[in-house]
């Protein structure tokens, strides 16, 4: 049997075929094999320059304007007949696809998704596709993927996908990410500027006795208690820099080292906003970005800034600030400006890098990373816009704009949430920034939904007196976020009617579909999947739809929304859902398991209101025995559990007709 070994010349990818097997390697290691019938296959390679990274805000350059010299994107295609094969990739790695036109989407597990096309492994941060003919891609196991191919198929594999194809140059892949959740009340558009002690721990008081135990544990003050001003102040005093931000204004009486501590002492965690915009009167005046004549180079937002590489100027105008907060017992950190560093200073005066032969870049991550070292642990997250060239370095990203109470700010969060689903929890964790949740009941529900599925920051900003019974409802039931991973590799276009979240564990897939309404919409049937019958559950709704070939919609009014929660129809009891967590299961529920007639699991409650789960009796099959309160209407046997903080094992015993 002839086979053919390839490897090309300064690339580490080989290829090797016979008339019926394949084998693509990378960097030593296998990523793919297949057998099938591969006729006269050949592996070809393809180059073309990298590009900027397209930003498309409203405001600022429209491309990150920065691509090293000489990158590339680099992409190897192998075009085959029918075959079945196996992807070999690492445990940080999930199905995906890099269609734009497919629906927006979440990964919890490990779950076969219908409209993946490809697998990426982070560990690796390469890409592997397969297009043309019919494809099914399914999980097997941590590391591997089994991948059937009905027809003619090309495979594409792209290495150093986010690094160089999605333009984010200077990854630091190796850096942990963030894992916990990250949620809770942000002061801004509750109080503006005029925020106050008092309003802060109003909000710490009422989250600590509503939320906490929903997950939301960040207090975090926003603009409005700091010294120095952003605008109209090009000088300070002679005090110590870092004094204008960690000893506040009037409005904080008592300091913020008693104000840290009065959030920890709620069991929450303190957060702090820091703007790295600066004045005049720094001791190390030498440390600024000049003009051409000398003089610090002023810029929107920003006023000046200091060169990074400058340890004794970047200490005194950040981090020494950081430092003190940290000692002050603040464990979350907001730093703002950062684009304006970067875009409104260091990139407006190029010749000030080149006549001291620096990198504007390095300086710049220089920063962000001293601001890490300097909180110690501490959540960091980069405000504002997605900034590839912290990639690597702060744990979130806030990738939109500021939002308001309206629907307009909703869907202005959508938008940057389809873009730049791909790096969540890849390259960071996303902030698609607060939720305003004084809007209507309708339109919280939808702001919920949206930001939950989006799997990144889960924050509020409103006075708490706006949250009535309805809106904590809300509010209660996507929290805690879980960790999810973006199922899609490419920028999404925006007003995302579909969201998908593909789940997978206790041995059980099944996927959550949300459908939001930007306008007003007609009726929509979305089919539910490959394998005949499933079992539909409306979550806000707490309705059973039936057993369904398609998800059914029903007409939707602007700023609404709609979830369906689908189960495969296994002919027996099974859970349809609960009310507690929109994720239907990913959370809420553990253990469960089916054995002789037996239904059993443990829910996760949560103080304040009584929480339920949702069976399926199907016809033929009798309940025999419920471990708490419920009742049954038809097929639907709902049990309601008392009110408490603690989960709650259960377990129901059916028989059969016979």
């Amino acid at each position: 049997m002839l086979i053919l070994a390839l490897m090309f010349q300064n690339a580490p990818f080989s290829s090797s075929f016979s008339h019926d097997s394949i084998d693509l390697g990378w960097k030593g290691q296998t990523i793919f094999t297949a057998k099938g019938h591969h006729g006269d296959a050949k592996t070809e390679r393809h180059l073309e320059p990298a590009k900027a990274l397209i930003l498309g805000y409203p405001h600022g350059p429209k491309t990150a304007e920065f691509v090293p010299a000489g990158r590339n994107r680099e992409t190897y295609t192998v075009k085959l007949g029918s075959f079945r094969g196996r992807v070999h990739a690492s445990t940080d790695s999930f199905p995906c696809t890099d269609n734009p036109q497919a629906p927006l989407g979440s990964i919890f597990g490990k779950p076969a998704i219908a409209w993946a096309n490809g697998v990426y492994d982070r560990a690796g941060d390469w890409l592997i596709t397969f297009e043309g003919g019919a494809v099914s891609i399914r999980p097997d196991g941590d590391k591997f993927y089994k991948v059937d191919s009905r027809g003619n198929c090309t495979v594409r594999f792209k290495p150093n996908y986010y690094r160089d194809h999605l333009g984010y140059f200077l990854w630091d892949k190796s850096k942990p990410l963030w894992t916990k959740p990250v949620s809770g009340w942000c002061s801004w558009m509750a109080h503006l500027q005029d925020v106050k002690e008092a309003d802060v721990l109003e909000a710490a008081r009422f989250f600590s006795k509503q939320l906490k135990d929903y997950g939301y544990t960040v207090i975090q003050i926003d603009d409005g208690y700091q010294r120095v001003m952003q605008f109209g102040q090009d000088k300070t005093g002679h005090e110590p820099f870092s004094n204008y931000w960690t000893k506040p204004n009037e409005k904080f009486p008592r300091g913020m080292s008693d104000l840290a501590h009065d959030i920890k002492s709620l069991d929450l965690t303190p957060g702090i906003w820091v703007g790295y915009y600066l004045p005049l009167g720094l001791q190390h005046m030498n440390g600024f970005v000049t003009d051409p004549d000398g003089n610090p180079h002023k810029g929107p937002w920003v006023n000046y800034a200091i060169n990074g590489f400058d340890a004794a100027a970047r200490n005194e105008a950040y981090i020494d600030t950081i430092r003190e907060f940290k000692r002050q017992g603040w464990d979350y950190f907001k730093i703002d400006t950062l684009r304006h560093v970067l875009y409104d200073s260091y990139r407006q005066v190029p010749q000030y890098w080149k006549d001291r032969r620096e990198s504007m870049e390095g300086a710049y991550r220089t920063i962000m990373a001293e601001t890490k070292k300097a909180a110690k642990g501490s959540y960091v997250l980069a405000c504002w816009g997605t900034i590839p060239e912290l990639a690597g370095l702060a744990d979130g990203a806030r990738i939109g704009e500021d939002v308001g109470p309206n629907l307009d700010s909703m869907r202005r969060s959508a938008k940057y949430i389809a873009q730049f689903h791909y790096l969540n929890n890849v390259v960071w964790r996303n902030d698609p920034d607060y939720m305003c949740f004084r809007v209507p009941i309708e339109q919280a529900r939808t702001w919920a939904t949206l930001t939950f599925l989006a799997g990144g920051h889960l924050m509020v900003s409103d006075p708490v007196s706006a949250y009535d019974a309805a809106h904590l409802d809300a509010l209660r039931r996507v929290g805690p976020p879980i960790f999810t991973r973006p199922f899609n590799v490419v920028s999404h276009q925006a007003d995302p009617e579909l969201m998908i979240l593909s789940a997978e564990k206790n041995g059980e897939e099944w996927a959550v579909i949300a459908r939001m309404a930007w306008a007003d919409l007609p009726e929509r049937s979305v089919s539910a999947g490959p394998h005949g019958r499933y079992l539909a559950f409306d979550f806000w709704e707490e309705k059973f739809l039936g057993s369904v070939a398609s998800a059914d919609f029903h007409a939707l009014p602007k700023g609404s929304c709609q979830v369906i929660s689908l189960r495969r129809d296994l002919g027996r009891p099974q859970v349809l859902g609960t009310n507690r967590h929109l994720s239907q299961g990913a959370y809420e529920l553990e253990n469960v398991r089916w054995q002789r007639g037996k239904l059993s699991g443990r829910l996760m409650r949560g103080p304040g209101q009584a929480w339920s789960i949702y069976i399926r009796v199907p016809s033929g099959w009798q309940t025999r025995q419920v471990s708490a309160p419920h009742e049954q209407f038809g097929e639907v046997l709902r049990i309601t559990f008392p009110i408490s903080g603690e989960p709650v094992d259960w377990t129901t015993t059916f028989s059969t007709d016979g």
